[in-house]
């Protein structure tokens, strides 16, 4: 089920909120409508794997609920391991096998396994929860709770990454209270700029610059239209915010403030600035899970220290990209984001002052082009469309894409949702809420003429 089609707006979404609305009065019924929900929002669009992500959450909180009673430090870290192992049966084994086989020399049959949708993101929630738990930073909790964390369903297939400690104590509590109202408005403000970023912005690069990886599968692109693909981050820029802010619009509904994931990202001066601006929920996990503990790590002499700390940058990008997908093309892409930001905290430590605007100019440059890598689907793909950079763009068929002109200059000009929704109930303005509502009503009539196209992080 997708956020933006049908089903979902017309029908799940309306009788979620009512079945809700009945279960609101009753603190005992509270977490464990959502939870039922969830669940059924999940099986919809596959329904065998609902009993996969109802035993993870069994498994998980049994192991939270053993190491509370044995003290046993090795029962979070086994519980650990083996949520890397199932994420890592499903994602890599086929990426696995295939290269084992090309240094054999014999070809290795491809298994067909099907990557359960947010397994990714239902899994770093685990891990999350439980390493908090073992270092004795997180309680433990009731298995409804725990399982509502886990499936919460407007981020539960590509998150927002939400911490334990930001939503738990949310679950559970009335919603329906004096001025629910103004939360509610808030809400259906998220989402409805969610939808427009998706469906009008993304979704029209898409249909511009799909035919040009395509073509990139078979050889160089040499009509000028390689220039198109440099647009793809701009494409998942606001397929992946629209999906965030859709979410965090939904959990607002449900009394449930979820964490921002992006601020306008392509306002960064820096390589640094960009990461923190871009997918913040992912990049505060790898930091906080990943990178801090390499750095902590009594690895080398403490003289070294900086060394480790560029090693650690390095490393936790490279594990970045192959999060993102079991490709080559993923590990170079962020290999070469983990040499950016080792090279930038270089030469912020050694180098003169840059200029803020041609930081901005060197890091947009940057990020377009290594975004061609990360799409394309191979990196003979990604070599196929830099060397068609080579030719002229075909101006009488580019003129006439949205992605070469406006939508390059929302990216690059306005701030960021959460940013224009604080000014937008800054206080009351009745005429940007019909504005708002005829807007929805455009949506749901366009969604009703064409396919829906699902969102790029649900491949992740």
């Amino acid at each position: 089920m997708l956020f933006n089609d049908y089903p979902f707006l017309l029908v799940f979404l309306p009788a979620s909120l009512l079945i809700f609305r009945l279960a609101d009065p009753y603190p005992q019924a509270r977490i464990g409508v959502l939870v039922l929900l969830s669940l059924a929002f999940y099986a919809y669009g596959n329904p065998p794997y609902v009993l996969l992500l109802i035993a993870s959450i069994t498994i998980n909180w049994c192991a939270a609920f053993a190491f509370g009673r044995f003290k046993l430090r090795a029962i979070p870290l086994a519980a650990i391991v083996l949520n890397l192992l199932v994420l890592g049966f499903f994602k890599y084994t086929n990426f696995v096998a295939s290269n084992l086989g090309w240094l054999a020399g014999e070809p290795v049959p491809h298994l067909d396994i099907v990557l359960p949708l947010g397994i990714s993101f239902f899994t770093f929630h685990h891990i999350m929860y439980l390493v908090d738990l073992r270092r004795g930073r997180a309680p433990l909790y009731a298995f409804d709770r725990y399982a509502l964390y886990i499936a919460f369903f407007p981020q539960l297939l590509a998150g927002p990454l939400v911490r334990w400690s930001e939503v738990m104590e949310q679950f559970g509590r009335k919603v329906y209270v004096p001025g629910w109202q103004r939360e509610f408005a808030v809400a259906i403000c998220f989402i409805t700029i969610g939808l427009v970023e998706k469906i009008f912005l993304a979704d029209r690069i898409a249909h511009n610059i799909d035919p040009v990886y395509l073509q990139a599968q078979v050889g160089v692109v040499t009509n000028g239209d390689a220039w198109l693909a440099l647009a793809f981050n701009i494409q998942i820029l606001f397929d992946f915010a629209g999906y965030s802010d859709i979410a965090i619009g939904l959990g607002l509904l449900f009394g449930i403030k979820l964490p921002f994931n992006f601020n306008a990202p392509f306002h960064a001066t820096s390589i640094q600035d960009f990461w923190r601006r871009w997918h913040i929920t992912l990049m505060n996990f790898l930091r906080d899970y990943v990178y801090f503990p390499l750095v902590n790590a009594r690895v080398l002499p403490r003289r070294f220290l900086p060394l480790q700390s560029q090693a650690a940058m390095l490393i936790t990008m490279i594990l970045c990209g192959l999060w993102h997908g079991a490709n080559w093309t993923f590990i170079l892409w962020g290999t070469l984001h983990g040499v950016a930001l080792v090279v930038a905290a270089l030469w912020r430590r050694h180098g003169p002052r840059m200029p803020a605007l041609f930081g901005w100019a060197l890091t947009v440059i940057f990020v377009l082009l290594t975004g061609v890598i990360f799409r394309a689907t191979s990196l003979e793909a990604a070599l196929n469309i830099f060397q068609g950079l080579g030719y002229a763009l075909n101006l009488d068929r580019g003129k006439h894409l949205l992605s070469l002109a406006v939508v390059p200059l929302i990216a690059f000009l306005l701030p960021a949702s959460q940013d224009i929704i604080a000014w937008l109930t800054k206080r009351p303005r009745p005429w940007l809420f019909v504005l708002g509502g005829f807007t929805l009503f455009v949506i749901l009539l366009d969604l009703g003429e064409r396919n829906v196209a699902g969102f790029g992080y649900f491949n992740f």
